[in-house]
């Protein structure tokens, strides 16, 4: 299949490219046109996600999937115009989404699960369903990571020696997670064997504490607190309560359905003698 993916060059789409390569598909990046643009491996198209003209140009009757890997703009209006335009060539269309959507969960919520998102992930649930009843594909990743990149690697403190973990109060959090390669293998399953309409969280581990990550990625083995107002004088405040939400959540539905299979480390043993132990 040809498979147009934005986000080419971003971490997950990066990474996607290349398994889609591996399985005999031609990838068609789509980006933004730069000044000086980076040479990229095979066909190239440009388009912005704040002119959805050039993103309905990019989707020609030669595509048969668009991957949308790309981060949102942030703007509701500007990203649903842009999903419109991607679903309204006639390709199918696999939207990356997150399970930020469902908030803080404390039993393994699947994908019935009802949506709560936090700010971040504010307008996502519309999104969502625009692309599901369009007949396209949502891929909801947990905290992805893996390569050495990230967000984990945020979970340095200044000075190396302890790790630490936004804290908005009471027991250390826990995140759903899962390997931005294993994630780039689901999204392929999705592409070659999911039915219309479906819906799948990439979810690998359901519920990592973040304070074994953290305690993982500092030297002394000590993980220490990041009090959530002062990460959100650095992270910005949004995303600062992404990091201290806690949650679990079910991958079950991928494994069963799709045969996927994630086999990458875990997150604490990639952190503490894998990819990011490397850095």
């Amino acid at each position: 299949m040809k498979v147009l993916v934005l986000g080419a060059t971003g971490y997950i789409g990066s990474v996607l490219a290349e398994r889609l390569a591996e399985h005999g598909h031609d990838v068609v990046a789509l980006v933004r046109p730069k000044p000086r643009e980076a040479a990229l491996p095979g066909e190239v198209r440009h388009g912005d996600l704040n002119e959805p003209e050039t993103l309905a140009k990019a989707v020609t009757s030669d595509i048969d999937v668009v991957v949308h890997a790309a981060n949102p703009v942030g703007d509701e209006a500007v990203d649903v115009a842009a999903i419109e335009a991607l679903a309204g060539g006639g390709a199918r269309l696999v939207y990356v989404s997150g399970v930020w959507v469902l908030g803080a969960t404390t039993e393994a919520a699947d994908e019935d699960a009802p949506v709560n998102p936090i700010a971040l992930s504010g307008y996502r649930p519309r999104v969502e369903r625009l692309v599901l009843d369009g007949g396209g594909i949502v891929v909801r990743p947990g905290v992805v990571y893996g390569r050495g990149v990230g967000i984990p690697a945020l979970l340095a403190a200044p000075g190396g020696e302890d790790g630490r973990y936004v804290h908005a109060g009471g027991p250390a959090p826990t995140w759903a997670t899962v390997h931005v390669d294993d994630l780039a293998d689901l999204i392929v399953l999705a592409i070659e064997k999911a039915a219309p309409g479906n819906l799948f969280h990439a979810v690998a581990e359901e519920a990592v504490s973040v304070a074994d990550v953290a305690a993982a990625a500092g030297r002394s083995g000590k993980a220490v607190p990041w009090p959530i107002g002062e990460a959100s004088e650095v992270l910005g405040r949004p995303f600062a309560e992404g990091l201290a939400l806690s949650q679990v959540v079910s991958g079950d539905l991928a494994r069963k359905n799709l045969g996927w299979n994630p086999s990458r480390p875990g997150l604490v043993d990639d952190v503490r003698s894998g990819s990011y132990a490397a850095r």
